[in-house]
């Protein structure tokens, strides 16, 4: 009778989910210029693409904050992936025309070279620079903070849940994206300090799935 009542319990967990993910995508497609909406599901370390007849048609393997309570962000620093809904609302890419500042802007991002002494490592390589290349050929910003992340935010400030330095509380942060990396055994793991990690290969096949104000579901399970 226990086993019974444990799969049952685990059927309605499941169920529970799914009919959330299906409002979420029911509420932002209904409005979706582009036809597609992503879905990311942390637990599965799966990025999902939905159309608008709410058919999944593709799926990809993601890497994820490495704060091990994968809670949703608060705060500028927290090593967390965001939970909600947003939208893409910046595209760079390597293969955008050198003169535009699509490609000038992910090209410095690309430069920039990550020290293991300020934090950024090869995953499972805590004595190996992150190093440049970080972002990929793709990036794609997300509108993280939203309202929603706003109002988080007021809330723990007013509990005093947001840590403090000099007695200053840190800010709820920014730069959200999807984007590609430079560390390929890092992907299907906590591995970034926000951002969601893609292989390449795979960030640039989800290109033909995006554009300005694509929806972004981020989800627990």
């Amino acid at each position: 009778m226990k086993k019974i009542y444990s799969i049952l319990l685990m059927i309605l967990m499941l169920n529970s989910c799914g009919d959330a993910k299906m409002e979420s995508l029911k509420k932002v497609l209904s409005t979706s210029r582009g036809g597609y909406a992503l879905v990311i599901i942390k637990k599965k370390f799966t990025l999902e693409v939905y159309n608008s007849s709410y058919e999944k048609v593709n799926s990809y393997k993601i890497g994820l904050a490495h704060n091990p309570d994968m809670k949703p962000k608060l705060y500028e620093g927290d090593d967390r992936t965001p939970e909600g809904i947003y939208q893409i609302n910046e595209i760079l890419s390597m293969d955008a025309g050198k003169e535009t500042e699509s490609y000038r802007k992910l090209l410095n991002m690309n430069k920039v070279y990550f020290k293991k002494s300020k934090g950024y490592h090869k995953y499972g390589q805590p004595e190996a620079d992150l190093g440049d290349n970080a972002y990929g050929p793709r990036y794609f910003g997300i509108n993280y903070p939203n309202e929603t992340d706003l109002k988080n935010y007021r809330a723990a400030y007013e509990k005093g849940e947001i840590p403090a330095v000099n007695g200053t509380p840190i800010d709820i942060g920014y730069g959200i994206a999807i984007h590609g990396n430079n560390d390929e055994d890092s992907i299907g793991h906590l591995c970034s300090s926000g951002c969601i990690r893609m292989y390449n290969r795979d960030v640039i096949d989800l290109e033909k799935y995006i554009m300005l104000s694509t929806p972004v579901i981020i989800m627990h399970e």
